[in-house]
Formats: C-alpha cells, sequence, structure tokens
C-alpha cells in the first residue's frame, strides 16, 4: 500500500499484510511530517470480492482493471448508467466506481436509483472525478449524492485499492458496528517508512490515465469532433457538479445557478476552449450546462 505525505507529497511504501487492520503513525524521512495512516483489512469473505467499474472509456476501465487484479478483486464494466443499472439488479456488487459524467444517466442519477432499488442497499459507490487536471477543482465535495466515497483520476494508482477495501469491510461490518458500541482506538504504532519504490510505476499508470481521456475527446473527424466536444461537455458539467451540489440544488431552485457557480463555470469554459476551440457551430458546453439544469430541476421539485 501508497502512503503519501500531507505535507510534502511525498509517497512511500507500507507493507498491507503487516500492518493491515491498524493504524500506523508515520514520520517523513523527508520534511519530517509526522502523520496517521489507516491500512484497511482485507474483506473476509476473499471469494465474494467484486467491483463495478461503470465508465464509457475502454482504456481506462482496462487501467482500473489491472490495478484490482493486482489485489484479486474481481471485477465487471459496464459502459453506460442503464446497463449499470441492470447488471447491479441482476448480480449486485459490493463495490460500484462509477464516473460522474457516465453516458445515458448521470453517475449522481444512477447512486438515487441505486440507493431506491429492494436488493442493492448493501452496494457501496465511490464517484471518479471524470477531468484528469491536478489543479483544477482541488477540493473535496461537500456532499456526494448519497455515494461513499470518491476518488480524482490521478490518484487512482494509490488510492483506488485502498478506499474498494475499507468500503468493502465497512460492508461486512454494518451488522456488528449497529448491535455494539464503539470501540477504543487502536493503540497508534511509530513505524520505520521506506521511500517508495513505484515512484516510476505511478507515474507511468498517471500518463496512461491522462492519455485515455485525451484519446476519449480527439477528434479524427468533423462528425466525431461534435460527438467528442459532447463528451467533454458532460464530463465538466459532471465535475462541477460533484463538488458543488449544495450551490447547484441552491442555483436550481431559485433560478441562479450561472451566478453562484460562475467561477467553477469559468474554470470549465476555459478548459473547454482549450481541448475543443471554437471551429464548432454549436456550443456544446452550454447545451450540456441545459440539459443539466432540466433533469436537476425535475428531480428537484418535480
Amino acid at each position: 500500500m501508497i502512503a503519501s505525505c500531507p505535507a510534502c507529497t511525498g509517497r512511500f511504501n507500507l507493507d498491507r499484510q503487516r500492518f493491515s487492520g491498524k493504524r500506523v503513525t508515520l514520520r517523513c524521512p523527508r520534511c519530517r511530517k509526522v502523520f496517521q495512516v489507516e491500512v484497511p483489512s482485507p474483506p473476509a469473505d476473499l471469494d465474494r470480492r467484486s467491483v463495478m467499474v461503470a465508465h464509457a472509456d475502454e482504456e481506462l476501465c482496462a487501467t482500473i482493471g489491472e490495478l484490482l487484479q493486482r489485489d484479486a478483486i474481481t471485477h465487471t464494466i459496464c459502459r453506460d448508467g442503464e446497463t449499470a443499472l441492470k447488471q447491479m439488479e441482476a448480480n449486485p456488487p459490493q463495490v460500484v466506481i462509477a464516473d460522474v459524467a457516465l453516458p445515458g444517466l448521470y453517475a449522481f442519477e444512477v447512486v438515487e436509483k441505486v440507493r431506491s432499488r429492494p436488493g442493492l442497499e448493501n452496494v457501496r459507490i465511490i464517484l471518479l472525478s471524470s477531468v484528469y487536471n491536478k489543479t483544477a477543482y482541488k477540493r473535496t465535495p461537500a456532499s456526494l449524492y448519497g455515494a461513499d466515497d470518491y476518488i480524482e483520476k490521478h490518484h487512482l494508482p494509490t488510492d483506488l485499492v485502498p478506499k474498494v477495501f475499507a468500503l468493502m469491510s465497512r460492508s461486512e461490518s454494518t451488522t456488528l458496528a449497529v448491535a455494539t458500541s464503539s470501540p477504543p482506538p487502536a493503540p497508534m504504532e511509530e513505524k520505520p517508512v521506506t521511500p517508495d519504490t513505484s515512484f516510476a510505476e505511478i507515474d507511468a499508470i498517471n500518463e496512461r490515465i491522462q492519455q485515455a481521456e485525451e484519446s476519449e475527446i480527439a477528434a479524427s473527424s468533423d462528425g466525431d469532433a461534435a460527438e467528442k466536444a459532447r463528451r467533454l461537455a458532460r464530463i465538466i458539467v459532471s465535475d462541477i457538479a460533484l463538488y458543488s451540489q449544495s450551490r447547484v440544488e441552491e442555483g436550481i431552485r431559485q433560478g441562479t445557478f450561472f451566478d453562484l457557480l460562475a467561477n467553477e463555470i469559468a474554470e470549465g469554459r476555459r478548459l473547454y476552449l482549450e481541448r475543443v476551440g471554437t471551429t464548432l457551430s454549436t456550443d456544446y458546453l452550454e447545451e450540456a450546462f441545459a440539459t443539466f439544469i432540466a433533469r436537476r430541476r425535475q428531480e428537484l421539485l418535480g
């Protein structure tokens, strides 16, 4: 398991088997920062570890699949929201990793439908931020629309598997946690850390993730350019909604959406123009905002 120093972003290897289920206190040899890391325990029933990856991009799904397979986590892949819902009802996974800009149904709509359907109560959901951008939207979502966790694309190599294990363990221990009082915190252990030897591998995986996104929205023809622009616009709108739910809903209810989210919209507009340009006759970003607002208004106001 890879731990990151919160002060200098130094990355270090922890032996997952050795520290499984423990809270470990570490001291960064680079900046001397002392911080704690929770090392989740693998789920008790290893044969039932299952994850659904719901994302339209084939290359990104393959990369996520490789990360899961390293820890013997079985996974399935869905490319759109409607298919994901049908497969979940037929064979509920333990955890779903869902792109916030899923075709057909936004991930937010998928979450709401999963939470309301009998038999899917214990499915845990991780929302996956759609835009690979280490500087944009650098904040924690105030709300996840009922999902259990979220992850940004550039954190997939280091954070995905620990988050999956944590949610699997939480799912298995829910009944026990309700029936018993909270145990005292586990004693903290001072352990030496070793510099991360997987630095180059992490960078290589992140490069693949970034290239997958770029190829997903790269146009090869005029008709393709329009479709790719629609996809990018949907991604930008979805990411803004992920990080700003309370203002999104207030803006939709009060008719002040574009005023309340002016900064985020301007940031998204810059990204859209940087990758699409101004050659298309249709403003697909404006179209995506209009579609999103209409669908959320219907859900919020009926």
